[in-house]
């Protein structure tokens, strides 16, 4: 399972600052397109920092995660900040809440790890049925532009007690990218090694397009990221917002 052993480290290895980064753009966006509510889910939520920030604005929260490792961390940030949040394990094509929300996200190309159309269109269909009416769901991808010209090559992250090595490759005739990760942790004096591969694909815009209206959304909006222009043919990234009519 990927981030079993990654989710250790993975705000340590600067992840996190997308997180970050994106708590502030959705804090902008929010508003700029009407919206009010006072519930959300973080779908895809990882180590909890985007659910944690919505639990401190007093929203009910949830966070929905495949990776039970990386929901421990979420658990553990969120008693040692005092803040509730719903955390379970699900996943994404198939996940249920108890109750509609006014929010849905699922950030940080969350979405490229559906590697058909078939299963992007089934979150899209899950997304739907946990929204309000009025509802808006919110999430970034990475275009095909970004995989063809930023993915491949080999990248190197160092942290405090960690270096991580990826080598990354994208086929563009099946669209689909590939990261071989390779960590090592201190463990005392030694380096404990760890290996995972993600996979991911690069969604077109008109598939996109197709998997919303297939599950009952309406797009309203779509930016390059962290700004509000519209996308461009060198866009590496599409914030992306539908709502549930």
């Amino acid at each position: 399972m990927i981030y079993d052993r990654y989710a250790e480290v993975y705000d340590r290895s600067g992840q996190i600052h997308f997180s970050l980064r994106m708590i502030s753009y959705l804090s902008d966006l929010m508003p700029r397109l009407g919206w009010q509510g006072d519930s959300a889910l973080d779908l895809a939520c990882g180590t909890g920092t985007l659910a944690l920030s919505y639990a401190q604005r007093g929203w009910r929260t949830y966070g929905v995660d495949a990776s039970a490792a990386m929901l421990a961390v979420a658990r553990a940030k969120a008693a040692e900040m005092g803040l509730t949040v719903a955390f379970s394990q699900q996943d994404m094509r198939t996940f249920a809440l108890p109750e509609r929300v006014d929010l849905v996200t699922c950030c940080f190309d969350s979405l490229n790890y559906m590697l058909s159309v078939a299963d992007l269109e089934a979150v899209c269909r899950r997304v739907a049925a946990a929204l309000r009416p009025g509802g808006l769901f919110a999430f970034d991808v990475n275009t095909p532009w970004m995989y063809e010209n930023t993915w491949s090559g080999t990248f190197f992250v160092q942290g405090e007690g960690l270096a991580v090595v990826i080598q990354g490759t994208y086929d563009p005739d099946t669209r689909l990218a590939v990261a071989d990760l390779v960590g090592f942790v201190q463990r005392d004096d030694l380096y404990e090694r760890f290996a995972e591969t993600h996979e991911q694909r690069a969604h077109s815009a008109e598939e996109v397009t197709a998997a919303l209206a297939a599950a009952g959304l309406v797009e309203v909006a779509r930016y390059h990221c962290f700004g509000f222009d519209p996308p461009r043919p060198d866009t590496p990234r599409v914030m992306w917002v539908a709502k549930m009519p």
